[in-house]
């Protein structure tokens, strides 16, 4: 039996695998997060959409299955997707899988719908597959149009073997077809989790872009991305359709994927990510050793546009969490010491130059760690499988403000209030505690425990 790993603020089932967050939506005053789910396994040997429900963003309860396989449309997985209210119901379109007996696959949009937000009733497939595509085909993001009409996104592997963003549409959002092309990658073999919104008049492209052996049919690597993009709500047209250049990286950090967003009641546009894509099988399997569960989403980010930039920064909802501020000890001219009384913590530096923070952060004892030259943030992880150091960087023009969040066995860090961001599941294997070398009296640190 390894360190219990649970989970204290962020979403995770009780027990088997998550992955992708799904169909997050505001529906009948309550906030929904549906997410793939395997409950009999730590593997991705069976795919459903679990639930998790809300009245406020912070208190979750766990609803259990909504949508399980079982359809001949559906018998080999139902697959990610996204929700939207229609006509006062609730509609969820996801991919259905279906794989015959030497393992090839079919894929096809399916959609159910609800009308208490808790039971669906399948009504089959609602798009297949257009020709000239491949069976990986999937993923669709569902959203209304000023004019009423709808649109889907979608992950589309065209038949020579490339990635594109694919566009469908329909009258009602119930009957819908295959439009065109949205946007191709020319050395990428699949882009995964498509999601197109506005945010301040300005419309983003959020996408998964995935190395794939064809041949194989594995994947080798992927990452998050995004870009602000024209596109023309009339005829469903984006001015440029270059997936691999012009891109920023959504995320610096380890463990994020498969990013989904919802517009709140109030407008905010609201971001979850699935934050444990660990590389090595080796290092998932290790990680859910003991466990009954593995994996989790992040903390759920509220998105700003500022300066052509996109900014995470943490739901404001998640500063009511905060509790008891813990005494920052001095340990030497410039450095310092917080011994937080458990693993769920959160901290402030502010007020950072180049002088009074020019070297290093060590998270609980050396299991995460941040480094800043003046130039670079360097932010390691200690691989708990072979035990050496992992890394991620991100140039940055300044460093002014760090905000972490640290709960039982993750880490996000924020830059500049939502300049870059990174995200880290770890292994407990030592006590909580913050040190810090190279910060003088003019930074501001504040660490507080969670309520």
């Amino acid at each position: 039996m390894g360190p219990d790993k649970k989970q204290q603020y962020h979403l995770e089932p009780p027990k088997g695998l998550m992955n992708d967050p799904n169909g997050l939506v505001w529906f009948r005053d309550r906030y929904y997060v549906f997410f793939q789910w395997n409950r009999y396994k730590k593997d991705h040997s069976h795919k459903e959409w679990g639930m998790f429900w809300s009245k406020d963003l912070i208190n979750w309860e766990f609803r259990g299955g909504a949508i399980q396989p079982g359809d001949t449309y559906d018998r080999s997985g139902v697959h990610s997707g996204s929700c939207l209210e229609i006509d006062g119901k609730l509609c969820a379109f996801y991919t259905g899988s279906r794989k015959d007996s030497q393992g090839k696959r079919n894929s096809t949009q399916c959609l159910a719908v609800s009308q208490d937000g808790l039971h669906f009733e399948k009504k089959g497939v609602v798009l297949s597959t257009p020709k000239g595509f491949t069976q990986h085909f999937r993923d669709p993001k569902v959203f209304r149009t000023k004019k009423n009409g709808y649109y889907m996104v979608l992950g589309g592997q065209k038949e020579n073997g490339k990635g594109s963003v694919v566009l469908g549409s329909s009258e009602d959002g119930l009957q819908w077809r295959y439009s065109h092309i949205l946007a191709e990658a020319k050395e990428h073999e699949m882009i995964e989790c498509p999601d197109l919104f506005a945010l301040d008049g300005q419309y983003i492209l959020l996408y998964c872009l995935q190395r794939r052996n064809n041949e194989e049919d594995q994947v080798i690597s992927a990452h998050s991305a995004y870009q602000l993009v024209s596109f023309d709500e009339d005829t469903g047209q984006l001015r440029s359709g270059d997936l691999e250049h012009g891109y920023e990286t959504l995320e610096s950090g380890f463990d994020f994927f498969a990013p989904q967003t919802f517009e709140a009641p109030d407008g905010r546009r609201i971001l979850f990510a699935w934050m444990s894509r660990m590389e090595e099988e080796e290092q998932e399997n290790s990680f859910g050793q003991g466990d009954p569960r593995i994996h989790c989403l992040t903390i759920p980010r509220e998105l700003e546009l500022r300066d052509g930039k996109l900014y995470q920064r943490p739901l404001r909802e998640l500063y009511g969490l905060l509790g008891q501020e813990y005494e920052v000890k001095r340990t030497g001219e410039n450095s310092c010491v917080v011994r937080p009384e458990r693993r769920t913590w959160y901290l402030k530096l502010q007020a950072i130059s180049h002088e009074a923070f020019s070297s290093e952060l060590h998270l609980n004892l050396g299991e995460t760690e941040l480094h800043w030259d003046g130039r670079r943030l360097v932010f390691t992880r200690r691989n708990w499988v072979r035990d050496e150091q992992e890394i991620r960087s991100r140039i940055l023009d300044r460093l002014e403000e760090i905000e972490i969040w640290s709960d039982v066995s993750s880490v996000e860090v924020f830059l500049n209030g939502g300049e870059a961001v990174f995200s880290a599941r770890v292994f407990p294997m030592t006590e909580p505690a913050v040190v810090i070398d190279g910060m003088d009296e003019r930074a501001k640190l504040t660490v507080r425990g969670m309520i």
